[in-house]
């Protein structure tokens, strides 16, 4: 899936990185929770573990905030504060009952892990995280047995396996067009809104909106059928996902209508987009092409959208007087 892939290692919309902001705040909280009534107890008849572990989650966890405040399209640290926080917490639990009230994080994040992360790498990353919660139950200095071990590993996989392929499959299906594969406009929304704020800097790059229509797709449908209407945009689609620059985005808008979003890196010039353009004239001629680029600190995606989508009105019209249809 694109949307799921456009940053080049897994879907860091601002959406998600939100979702793990939420994640690491709550338990940064809750790790600080437990020093403080740790080191000033509330009741001085029971024993308490040693904070040191709540400490140093506590520490990491605001550190990973504050990155992601500054960094928010690269939050590979945050999530690997995520993954070995809570563990560290565990390590220095005295009592099981606390190994198995901590076991809830991991087990968010493991579900948060297998949503928004491509499988492959998702699948990775929840092995560290369960590798990680066994090694602090069995460094923790309490009495362990077979089950308890059995119990934290069926919980993790259990949660990322069940529940984190539900919350994928409804992402998915919600931003993604079904025949073509492709953004549908809700995806586009989201992905073009998070790929500009990534993008703006006072060195401006390039954004470019380039808007497609098929030519003839009408006489297509009403002469040889839906599905060969289905399939003549299937195909297309296949051949501009193809030609489209890396990190670029590709949607179905509707009908026969697509939309691309490209980033030209080259501050002032859009080489890429206007490849991309002449790559999709050659291949495929019966297409009607509008483009409109601005600086990166000042692209708005609506207002490119409605610019391109009038030179491609205008394209349509002298297409459609060469060829008499």
């Amino acid at each position: 899936m694109r949307l799921l892939a456009y940053s080049g290692s897994g879907f860091y919309g601002k959406q998600q990185v939100r979702l793990l902001e939420i994640y690491l705040g709550i338990t940064t909280f809750l790790y600080l929770y437990g020093v403080v009534f740790t080191i000033w107890p509330v009741r001085t008849d029971l024993t308490y573990a040693n904070p040191i572990g709540g400490v140093l989650a506590i520490c990491l966890g605001i550190a990973a905030l504050f990155w992601l405040a500054a960094k928010p399209d690269k939050p590979g640290p945050a999530t690997a504060v995520a993954i070995i926080a809570t563990p560290l917490v565990m390590a220095f639990h005295i009592a099981i009952s606390a190994e198995f009230a901590c076991l809830i994080a991991p087990m968010f994040l493991a579900m948060y892990l297998r949503a928004f992360y491509p499988p492959r790498r998702a699948l990775v990353l929840i092995g560290l995280l369960t590798a990680a919660v066994v090694v602090a139950l069995a460094v923790a200095p309490l009495r362990k047995l077979v089950i308890d071990y059995l119990i934290v590993v069926a919980a993790i996989v259990g949660a990322s396996e069940s529940f984190g392929l539900v919350m994928r499959a409804l992402v998915t299906s919600a931003c993604t067009d079904p025949l073509t594969g492709l953004l549908n406009r809700a995806g586009w929304e989201i992905a073009t809104r998070d790929i500009v704020a990534r993008r703006r800097s006072p060195k401006s790059v390039m954004v470019s909106v380039v808007v497609m229509d098929l030519d003839g797709f009408k006489q297509i449908n009403d002469t040889r059928g839906h599905l060969a209407g289905d399939e003549h945009l299937a195909s297309h689609a296949r051949r501009w996902r193809e030609l489209l620059p890396a990190d670029a985005l590709l949607a179905r808008l509707g009908g026969d209508e697509f939309a691309a979003c490209i980033v030209d890196r080259a501050e002032g010039k859009t080489p890429a987009a206007e490849q991309f353009v002449t790559a999709v004239g050659q291949h495929t001629p019966d297409t009607s092409v509008g483009i409109a680029s601005r600086p990166g600190d000042t692209a708005e995606i609506a207002a490119l959208y409605s610019k391109a989508d009038a030179e491609l009105y205008a394209a349509k019209v002298r297409n459609s007087r060469r060829t008499g249809r």
